[in-house]
């Protein structure tokens, strides 16, 4: 019964973080900045993400700082906690880079493909599984483009 106490209280807090973040496209657009760069100044995020005023960059981080995502240290905000909300369960971070995990499957398709073309010389029943492997490698890069149309 704990447990599920713990878990309804888990559930909770990532509603909430999707509604504050997430939900309001200009705090979740200030987030991935943080993300990317790890430590900014007001200043630094106002012209980075080209917002109209710096006291506007100051609200968002602030709200940021509210929700425990970010501290602020002598001027400067940082991340303390990197947490997978809206889109972002759908991108994989490395270094500065978020790249949609649909972008490994088509890379896998892709490698399957040439594989089966590799092998098809011997035996032409793998040209059916290499045409799969390419139309599925095709349907994940699209996803894989239309993902990075959406992120802010």
């Amino acid at each position: 019964m704990r447990i599920f106490i713990i878990m309804a209280h888990n559930r909770d807090e990532k509603e909430t973080l999707e509604r504050n973040v997430a939900g309001e496209y200009n705090t979740f657009r200030v987030y991935i900045h943080m993300m990317k760069v790890k430590r900014a100044t007001a200043r630094d995020v106002f012209k980075a993400l080209n917002m109209s005023s710096p006291s506007l960059a100051i609200l968002h981080l602030e709200k940021l700082m509210s929700i425990g995502l970010i501290r602020k240290n002598y001027g400067s905000y940082q991340i303390v906690a990197k947490k997978r909300i809206g889109l972002l369960k759908f991108f994989i971070l490395i270094g500065r880079w978020f790249i949609p995990r649909t972008f490994f499957y088509s890379i896998f398709f892709f490698s399957m493909m040439i594989v089966f073309l590799l092998f098809s010389y011997e035996n032409q029943t793998l040209f059916i599984p290499a045409f799969v492997a390419l139309i599925n490698a095709l349907i994940n890069f699209y996803e894989t483009l239309s993902f990075y149309r959406v992120l802010p």
